[in-house]
């Protein structure tokens, strides 16, 4: 039996999280997943309008784990705290006891366990959308020394890895203390994997998956250290 179970929010459309997530957290963390999906969908992938329509189907994806005994809820979608969505999201009565955390707090959570100040953001998002990331991490009182819109033409999930290394290569400053590839929807294991092979890059790599993992992965670590120290 799974020690920390865990239920997944994730957008419809997100491939990424189901692929990134599993082969980065403990096997002993139990992953269970529902989809959110908008009751408006967008006209393409660069129209953010859906977030809120998203949001509002969160009643309805719980539902799925309905009979599950989760202890924590993750919401898979960084662009709705940038968004500003995450302050009307309403939690049915069977879900408020447990312990919910957003794409943003485990981003939050792994800037502070490596004690950066400063970052270099590569995101998928248009310009309105990757200032007010900017801001929020302002507001945290981590600065953004440099930004890169990872440019697309119809989803996000179809950025490639070598897509995402090629620009990378093109904008990398060494002047910062990490660097984070923004959206849980980036396939970014194997872009972060041949950027640290190729490249000698000494300051950390992470993206919003690898955050949401790392964060899961202390709260199983907390939850469970007898076994962990075994």
């Amino acid at each position: 039996m799974k020690t920390l179970q865990v239920g997944i929010l994730i957008p419809w459309v997100n491939t990424a999280m189901e692929e990134e997530i599993p082969y980065l957290t403990h096997p002993d963390i139990g992953l269970h997943w529902s989809r959110l999906r908008p009751n408006v969908l967008p006209k393409d992938g660069h129209d953010d309008s859906y977030l809120e329509h998203m949001l509002v189907s969160i009643p309805e994806a719980l539902s799925k784990f309905d009979g599950l005994n989760l202890h924590v809820i993750v919401l898979g979608c960084t662009s709705a705290t940038l968004a500003g969505c995450c302050s009307k999201i309403e939690i049915p009565e069977p879900y408020r006891n447990l312990e919910f955390i957003t794409a943003f707090d485990a981003v939050i959570f792994q800037i502070r366990k490596i004690r950066a100040k400063t970052l270099l953001l590569f995101a998928p998002y248009e310009q309105d959308m990757i200032e007010a990331e900017v801001q929020i991490f302002k507001s945290r009182g981590v600065d953004i020394v440099k930004y890169v819109s990872l440019p697309y033409q119809d989803q996000i999930r179809y950025i490639t890895p070598m897509e995402i290394y090629d620009l990378f290569i093109k904008e990398y400053t060494p002047q910062c203390d990490a660097v984070f590839f923004s959206c849980t929807a980036l396939y970014t294991l194997e872009a972060i994997d041949i950027i640290k092979r190729g490249l000698h890059i000494e300051v950390p790599l992470f993206s919003s998956n690898t955050a949401i993992s790392i964060m899961l992965n202390d709260l199983y670590n907390h939850r469970c250290p007898k076994i962990t120290n075994r």
